[in-house]
């Protein structure tokens, strides 16, 4: 309770102080002081108030700057990226086409060398053939001849009807010589049925 007591005293006590001082009067000359004062301060006020907000504008520049560098170097590498893109698809899309290409030329490549490797075995067989029958001919015009010698006419004929039927696939000689046996044929018939 005594400590609430000298806080009351020691109130009062300040109070009665207070009130004892006077107020110093008020001069003209004091009044243009605290009015060059109260300039000055506003002044000063004003000073620091353009300071802070040419620092704030300096500040908001420097950080739209920053963003819109940010922006550009973010555009500039997407760009790039896209750029980097298209080539490596268009260096995909060469390769695939060169791979069909190249392929294709293969394909081409190994068909013809089929074809050709089927025409050399079809001409060998129709050489083999013509061959054949070229001498299957000789051995049947030899005979021809023979059967004339030997005056067995219809056997001659026979012959000669077999050998008619293979021209088609004869050099034209031995058809010319088939021709020369088949007018032998008839002038040997003619000669014998004419009386001696």
């Amino acid at each position: 309770m005594s400590r609430h007591l000298i806080v009351t005293v020691i109130l009062a006590t300040t109070m009665l102080v207070g009130c004892g001082r006077e107020e110093p009067k008020s001069t003209p000359q004091t009044k243009a002081a605290a009015s060059r004062s109260a300039v000055e301060d506003a002044a000063a006020k004003a000073a620091i108030d353009t300071k802070k907000a040419a620092d704030a504008k300096i500040a908001a520049d420097t950080k739209t700057a920053t963003a819109v560098k940010v922006a550009a170097d973010r555009a500039a590498a997407d760009t790039k990226s896209a750029a980097d893109a298209k080539i490596a698809a268009d260096l995909k899309a060469a390769e695939v086409a060169k791979a069909d290409a190249d392929q294709a030329a293969a394909d081409a490549k190994a068909a013809l060398d089929q074809k050709t490797a089927a025409d050399v075995k079809a001409a060998a067989e129709v050489k083999a053939a013509s061959d054949q029958a070229t001498a299957e001919a000789n051995s049947l015009l030899t005979q021809v001849q023979q059967y004339i010698k030997d005056n067995k006419y219809e056997l001659a004929e026979q012959t000669l009807d077999k050998l008619d039927g293979m021209k088609g696939s004869l050099p034209v000689s031995l058809q010319n010589q088939i021709e020369t046996a088949r007018t032998a044929l008839k002038a040997k018939q003619v000669a014998g049925i004419l009386p001696k």
